[in-house]
């Protein structure tokens, strides 16, 4: 599990390659912007742009995301 994102504080937040996953799709399959993302999920911007660039071109990680949607439409918790 990774661990990403700095809260305001300075303390590390921490997302699953599930949360990663989901909020990758999410964004993929919405019709909002970037920001509005960011703005409604409470993550910054920033982070979901790190993702975006860091796993979407990783082959391991589009595996789970491909895990993740087959479980998503199955109905079943990830």
């Amino acid at each position: 599990m990774r661990k990403l994102s700095l809260t305001r504080k300075g303390r590390r937040r921490g997302y699953t390659d599930a949360r990663i996953a989901q909020v990758l799709l999410f964004l993929d399959r919405s019709d909002k912007g970037l920001s509005r993302v960011a703005k409604e999920l409470n993550i910054p911007r920033g982070t979901i742009t790190q993702w975006k660039n860091r796993y979407l071109d990783e082959e391991e990680f589009a595996e789970r995301i491909d895990k993740f949607i087959d479980l998503e439409e199955e109905g079943r918790e990830v």
